[in-house]
């Protein structure tokens, strides 16, 4: 169907997408399927999106939830990524490892992390937020040696041993 006839018939619905919050060297982060929503027609959508400079409200699957295309890495048309399985994915002509990113992850801003996961006796894997900067971090801080304010008359009492 030509694209103009389909702007006509259907002005206001999204543009079929996948959503990708990190790519990695060889592990495709992904969402999942969505949509791009916007006041633009489909047509001029769909060409921001191809040219990867989409910005607008973004659907993902059946959510409620609207979320802004800054969230995401890369917003690909449904048509330029090739899910062959649970775990692979053509993208860009190149196979990646899928990372499945749960709904809490859909809304952070850092970096992702792959883990291997069964569920229902198949292997998938999973993506999680990236803490080891954060552990990092808090294990090189010094321990606090401020000196105890004076107490300006106050002491603690000792415990009654009654």
């Amino acid at each position: 169907m030509l694209d103009w006839l389909r702007d006509r018939l259907a002005p206001r619905r999204g543009v079929a997408i996948w959503v990708i919050k990190q790519l990695d060297e060889t592990t495709l982060h992904l969402c999942g399927a969505g949509m791009a929503e916007g006041t633009l027609r489909p047509s001029r959508r769909r060409r921001a999106l191809a040219e990867g400079r989409f910005v607008g409200p973004i659907r993902i699957g059946d959510h409620h939830d609207v979320l802004h295309s800054d969230l995401f890495a890369r917003l690909p048309l449904r048509e330029s990524l090739r899910l062959i399985n649970e775990q692979q994915a053509e993208y860009q002509g190149r196979r990646f490892r899928v990372s499945w990113v749960p709904e809490r992850c859909w809304r952070f801003d850092g970096v992702l992390t792959s883990h291997p996961q069964r569920s229902d006796g198949q292997l998938r894997f999973v993506s999680h937020e990236d803490v080891e900067a954060i552990r990092a971090k808090t294990a090189s801080r010094e321990p606090d040696t401020t000196t105890d304010a004076p107490s300006r008359g106050w002491t603690l009492a000792d415990k009654d041993d009654n």
